[in-house]
């Protein structure tokens, strides 16, 4: 498969349409905040397979790129072009091995309906999801795997939004958790970390920064059993959609569980006051598709 590398770039406004609930619908554009192609804890290595089911009577232009981690990507990223054929699935087993994009690492995915395809409402919709897992962790067969659903464009945490992800172990002993942000974003972005304890009590903050179109994941920090973590932008241009989510790993077995952060705007003013947080300005979630251009500019670099 034919792989180029081209530019990515802010466009201030959103090119498709998303109503209210953007979890409850099928997108024209999707992140999978984290995939790899990378070795592991206790000699595993792990892989990402990505599936997208175009469940239209026509054809879909797409467009899919891979976001290194850890690495500013506005200069451009690796880019394959694919034309799904109606009510097909197309599954890509190891996307980021030599089959696919062949890179070694970790980041996050893009897949969308390039700008110059014309859409009307849902005529580009199409879904994606991901699993990421290991062969033979113990050396006597099977695997473990993580399923890493596809994040619709808005459905990411932004300025007048929180990401929210309750449930998460990291005693120190059983359970480890990792934290991560993949930003659709051409600038940098920092995002702070909320850490809660089941009784509601704030015990620690922690901070990450995001280069443009990157994605970062680190081992959370604090000690805690039952905890949610909230996330949510402390710098950034005023456009910014990140994409937070979060690792909890069995000690003892390795097996993952993927927890992504779920966006609300539910106390966002009033905790913003408490932490002197910069507020951006008000968003909707409600976008016209109407003459809008997407974020992505699809020209290559020469």
């Amino acid at each position: 498969m034919k792989i180029r590398k081209i530019s990515l770039v802010v466009i201030p406004a959103i090119l498709f349409f998303v109503v209210s609930s953007a979890s409850a619908q099928l997108s024209p554009a999707w992140i999978v905040p984290a995939a790899a192609h990378q070795g592991g804890w206790n000699n595993t290595f792990w892989k990402t397979d990505l599936s997208i089911e175009n469940p239209q009577d026509h054809d879909l232009q797409l467009v899919i790129q891979y976001l290194p981690g850890d690495r500013n990507n506005s200069g451009g990223v690796l880019t394959m072009d694919l034309v799904i054929y109606p009510w097909e699935t197309i599954n890509f087993w190891d996307v980021l091995g030599p089959e696919g994009f062949s890179v070694s690492g970790t980041g996050s995915i893009l897949v969308y309906v390039p700008l110059e395809v014309e859409c009307t409402e849902s005529s580009c919709d199409f879904l994606v999801s991901s699993r990421t897992y290991t062969v033979d962790p113990w050396g006597s067969g099977g695997e473990l795997a993580q399923g890493i659903p596809g994040a619709a464009l808005l459905e990411g945490t932004d300025w007048a939004s929180f990401g929210h992800v309750t449930g998460i172990l990291n005693d120190g002993n059983a359970f480890r958790c990792n934290v991560g942000v993949a930003s659709w974003t051409g600038d940098w972005t920092s995002v702070r970390i909320d850490v809660q304890d089941s009784n509601g009590v704030v015990i620690n903050t922690e901070l990450l920064d995001i280069p443009p179109f990157g994605q970062v994941q680190r081992r959370l920090q604090t000690r805690v059993s039952g905890a949610t973590l909230v996330f949510y932008l402390v710098d950034g241009p005023s456009d910014t959609f990140v994409y937070p989510y979060a690792s909890v790993v069995d000690e003892d077995t390795g097996d993952p569980s993927y927890f992504f952060a779920r966006y609300s705007g539910v106390g966002v003013t009033k905790r913003a006051r408490a932490i002197a947080r910069r507020q951006g300005p008000p968003r909707s979630r409600t976008v016209s598709f109407k003459g809008k251009r997407s974020r992505i500019s699809l020209r290559a670099r020469n």
